[in-house]
């Protein structure tokens, strides 16, 4: 039985994930009827493709009737229950916490703080181009000593930078985060 409830919860929690999915579901369970397939095109603004992926994703959630309209199925109508209460219990007090729960959830950096990364990423690509044909120079024409310890330091110092630069693109550690936080909101 607890294997079914955990089936269960991860269904409604899926149906309920996505803002597109909990639209379709409004749209429906607002009409006694139920929807047509060109009701929900029409008010979602959304492509063929992507509104039968999402109610492709919301089958056993919602299914077609007779006149070939969308209605709720006893499990839709749960889901429905579940998203009305977390509408309907609101308090003013939970505005710091979803603030908080948004910021723990966020997987991506702010625009400007990506725009910036991308400009180091450009800019120390630019750089090592530079030191690598400088170093070509001092290979082929000579220069001093001190040159040939500078120049692989250097390098090394770039290929590290622009690796960090990559992997706060990708991976978004937990100091970019707190940054973020406190400067860009």
């Amino acid at each position: 039985m607890r294997a079914f409830n955990e089936e269960l919860e991860e269904i409604i929690i899926q149906a309920l994930g996505h803002e597109v999915r909990r639209t379709i579901l409004k749209i429906i369970a607002s009409s006694e009827s139920g929807a047509l397939y060109t009701d929900l095109m029409t008010e979602l603004g959304l492509p063929t493709g992507k509104l039968n992926y999402h109610l492709g994703k919301l089958e056993g959630i919602v299914e077609k009737n007779k006149e070939r309209r969308y209605i709720l199925t006893p499990l839709g109508k749960q889901a429905m229950n579940i998203l009305n209460s977390i509408s309907q219990n609101i308090r003013s007090d939970y505005e710091k916490y979803v603030k908080t729960a948004q910021f723990a959830q966020k997987n991506t950096l702010h625009p400007i703080l990506k725009s910036l990364i991308y400009i180091g990423i450009a800019f120390m690509s630019l750089i090592l181009f530079v030191w690598s044909f400088i170093t070509y120079i001092v290979v082929t024409e000579g220069a001093p000593f001190i040159v040939y310890i500078l120049l692989p330091i250097l390098i090394a110092l770039g290929i590290g930078v622009l690796g960090w630069l990559v992997y706060a693109l990708k991976k978004t550690p937990q100091f970019l985060k707190r940054f973020e936080k406190r400067w860009l909101g």
